[in-house]
C-alpha cells in the first residue's frame, strides 16, 4: 500500500475486500477515500468490467455508485460504511467531488483542480448511476440479457422500463419491474425477481435504503449484477428533467437538481461538509 499525502486518498493495489470482488482484475486501480475503496479509472474501463461480468454470467456482483453524500453518510453510520468497505463488489465514483478530493490529495492546488472540473476535464472519471442505466440497457439489448427495475415510487419503474424498451429496442421478455415496498411486500418482490432471473437488477430506493436492502436480500436473490441507482428512475420516467449536457460535463448535475427541487437543500449540505473535511485534512 502506498500512501499519498495524509489519509484522504490512499492507493491500494488489491482493494482488500472481504465479501466482494474488488481484487484481481481491478489491481492497480483501487484507492481508498476515508477508508472506502473506490475504483479509480475512466468510465470505459468500468463499462469493460461490467460487460465482462455480464458475458461470463457472474452472479451477485454488487456495484455501488459512490458520491460525497455516501462518504459523509458512511462517516456517521458504521453499518453503512461496512457495506461499502466489505460487502460491495465494485465501488465506482459517481460525484465530481470525489475526483476533486483525490486530485487535491495528490498535491494539486484545490482551486486549480476546481477550475479543471468546471471545464469538464475530469468528466470521464465519473460513472454516474443515471448514465450507467443507459449503458446497461444497451448492453442487455446487445447481449440478450434481462433487466429488472425495482423501486422509484409509484409507476416510475414501469415508465422507465417503457423508456428503455423504446430507446434500445429491448423485447418485452427482457425487462420487468416492481414498485416495491410499501405497496408490494418484500416477499412478493423477491419472488417476482427470482421468477424473472434478471442478469441486471437496478434498485431505486434511495441512498442507504437501497444499499441496506441489497445487503439484507442479496443471498436470497437469483441475479447477476445488482446496482443501487438512487432517484434515477425519476429522469427516465419523465418525472424530473435531467441537467443539460454541458452541466453534466462539469459534474454539476446535483446543483441543477437542487435548483429544480430546493426542498432537497438539507441533503446537499453533505457536499460543503465533505469539501471542508478534505481541506482540513
Amino acid at each position: 500500500m502506498k500512501k499519498i499525502g495524509s489519509k484522504i486518498w490512499v492507493e491500494d493495489g488489491f482493494g482488500g475486500k472481504k465479501d466482494g470482488e474488488m481484487t484481481d482484475s481491478l489491481s492497480g486501480n483501487i484507492g481508498k477515500m476515508f477508508d472506502i475503496p473506490l475504483f479509480s479509472s475512466d468510465t470505459d474501463r468500468v463499462l469493460s468490467i461490467i460487460g465482462e461480468k455480464l458475458t461470463s454470467g457472474t452472479k451477485k456482483y454488487w456495484i455501488a455508485t459512490v458520491n460525497p453524500e455516501f462518504v459523509m453518510g458512511a462517516e456517521k453510520d458504521k453499518d453503512f460504511k461496512e457495506i461499502l468497505t466489505s460487502k460491495t463488489s465494485l465501488n465506482v465514483i459517481d460525484g465530481i467531488g470525489l475526483v476533486w478530493a483525490r486530485e487535491v490529495e495528490k498535491g494539486n492546488n484545490w482551486f486549480k483542480v476546481g477550475m479543471e472540473v468546471l471545464r469538464g476535464e475530469h468528466k470521464n472519471q465519473i460513472a454516474s448511476g443515471a448514465d450507467l442505466i443507459l449503458d446497461l440497457a444497451k448492453m442487455a439489448q446487445e447481449k440478450g440479457k434481462k433487466i429488472f427495475l425495482l423501486g422509484g415510487f409509484g409507476n416510475r419503474a414501469e415508465k422507465t422500463a417503457d423508456f428503455l424498451r423504446g430507446k434500445f429496442g429491448l423485447e418485452a421478455k427482457q425487462i420487468a419491474w416492481s414498485e416495491g415496498e410499501p405497496n408490494v411486500s418484500n416477499k412478493e418482490v423477491i419472488e417476482k425477481i427470482n421468477k424473472f432471473k434478471p442478469d441486471i437488477l437496478l434498485v431505486a430506493y434511495g441512498m442507504k435504503k437501497q444499499e441496506f436492502w441489497i445487503g439484507d436480500n442479496l443471498k436470497k436473490l437469483d441475479v447477476g449484477l445488482v446496482m443501487g441507482v438512487g432517484r434515477s428512475f425519476d429522469y427516465y420516467s419523465g418525472e424530473l428533467k435531467r441537467a443539460p449536457g454541458w452541466v453534466r460535463k462539469m459534474g454539476m448535475e446535483w446543483l441543477f437538481s437542487l435548483i429544480k427541487e430546493p426542498k432537497r437543500w438539507r441533503r446537499q449540505l453533505a457536499l460543503p461538509r465533505f469539501v471542508w473535511k478534505v481541506l482540513v485534512k
